[in-house]
């Protein structure tokens, strides 16, 4: 196996999958105004923007204050023009719909999300996972500070802004 390859299982495996998911799921019902869980649909979004290093670096550089809404237009300034990343978002959703099914089954399996039958995903826990490497720990802060923005915003919204199609 190449060293390539070796590199992308790494990332893109359900164990971390499940977790980044999980943590999406723990911030969007936190900052949700009911408190209500995301839809199943959503789901999909989180692991092509978290573990895809160009966007989740613009990820990084917004404020958890700031919203998907700047997130999204940051893809657009002038000074960083990347509006095709924003594009592709929609793409890698539907290549990564297995890696993104698989990781729901083992969070599941694991107890850490249930899926309800209205289609709602509820994290079982909200404790944060300790003594994780720091890489890790980044990704799953990444994929909080994505899930309270979503969790602020309609899935319409959330569709609309990231320009993609659940």
């Amino acid at each position: 196996m190449t060293m390539l390859a070796r590199e992308a299982q790494n990332v893109q495996n359900p164990a971390l999958g499940a977790a980044i998911l999980w943590r999406f799921c723990c911030g969007h019902a936190d900052a949700h105004p009911t408190g209500d869980p995301p839809r199943l649909p959503v789901l999909f979004l989180v692991l092509p923007i978290v573990l895809h290093q160009a966007t989740a670096e613009l990820l990084r550089r917004t404020r958890a204050t700031s919203g998907l809404r700047t997130f999204a237009a940051k893809f657009g300034d002038a000074a960083v023009s990347k509006q095709d990343l924003l594009l592709q978002i929609h793409e890698r959703a539907l290549r990564w719909r297995l890696l993104t099914l698989n990781s729901i089954e083992l969070a599941a399996a694991g107890r850490l999300l249930q899926l309800a039958e209205d289609g709602a995903v509820v994290p079982l826990s909200r404790t944060k996972a300790r003594g994780l490497p720091e890489e890790v720990k980044q990704l799953l802060a990444d994929a909080e500070k994505l899930g309270v923005w979503c969790g602020q915003l309609t899935l319409h919204e959330v569709t609309t802004t990231l320009k993609v199609k659940l």
